[in-house]
């Protein structure tokens, strides 16, 4: 497939594919948090400590995934959010990371606009590193889940 076929939302060239990555800061609401990064919240669930958990809602890139690798050696396989509880891997954790970055973009009409605006573009994510064996949110996952978003949110628009 041709490059320019694919939106990288992994290291990108395109400022709207470095945006889409769970690292960028791009504040949101979720569960009556504002959480600084998608990612943010996403280490957040490595832990059950409600005061380390609101430490964490300020980090974005390197900083926040530099934290979650910490908090990963901890073991927490079982986490809650908002009253549900799911193990870290799941279809729910899945589907909790959707709902962030949902509300990250509908936080961002503009950036939602040129997300959309990328169909029907094939979403991949490649950051010149190979995927670790320990991701709760593998590439193929947080590609679907961002395939499914821009379809939703091109209904919405349209």
């Amino acid at each position: 497939m041709m490059a320019e076929m694919l939106l990288n939302c992994g290291s990108s060239e395109e400022e709207i594919g470095r945006w889409m990555s769970n690292l960028t800061e791009a504040p949101f609401v979720l569960g009556n948090v504002e959480w600084a990064s998608v990612e943010a919240l996403y280490i957040a669930l490595r832990t059950l400590d409600m005061v380390e958990r609101m430490e964490l809602s300020k980090l974005s890139g390197l900083p926040a995934k530099h934290r979650g690798r910490k908090l990963r050696k901890r073991g927490l396989v079982v986490t809650e959010f908002d009253g549900r509880c799911f193990e870290l891997g799941s279809a729910q954790h899945h589907e909790l990371v959707k709902e962030a970055i949902r509300a990250k973009l509908l936080a961002h009409p503009e950036k939602c606009a040129q997300f959309v605006a990328t169909r029907p573009r094939t979403i991949v994510h490649e950051t010149g590193f190979p995927e670790s064996r320990f991701t709760q949110l593998p590439a193929v996952v947080f590609c679907r889940i961002l395939t499914e978003l821009r379809e939703e949110l091109h209904q919405l628009v349209s």
